[in-house]
């Protein structure tokens, strides 16, 4: 009989047992991924977020109160939002440069046009 999946959270949270927590880790790893590919829509992101999950689990898994893959559910879906909201989040920090770039360009072409003027009136 396999032990139960508080079993082994017990086991890598006592001993640090690595193949307890790598017994959790294919339990779950296929939820968590499938959880952050549907709402990142990237594989590459899902890949990381469910990573940064499981180490959240071996960092602080002391914190799981409730059924484990639920636990690592509520994870995954707050790491997704985060990565989500981050990207939006430098998503328009880019644009806020884009556009001061284009307008400290314009101001400086307004600078030097009449130079301009002058050297090809010349």
């Amino acid at each position: 009989m396999e032990p139960s999946d508080t079993a082994l959270l017990e086991q890598w949270r006592t001993e640090r047992d690595a193949r307890a927590f790598r017994e959790i880790a294919l339990r779950h790893s296929g939820m968590v991924y499938n959880v952050c590919r549907r709402l990142l829509g990237n594989r590459t992101d899902a890949q990381d977020v469910t990573q940064e999950c499981f180490l959240a689990l071996a960092q602080g898994g002391g914190e799981v109160r409730t059924s484990l893959p639920g636990w690592l559910h509520t994870v995954a879906v707050r790491q997704s939002l985060n990565r989500l909201r981050g990207e939006q989040r430098r998503m328009e920090r880019d644009r806020q440069y884009a556009r001061s770039a284009a307008h400290d360009a314009a101001e400086d072409w307004d600078d030097i046009s009449r130079h301009v003027d002058d050297a090809i009136a010349e």
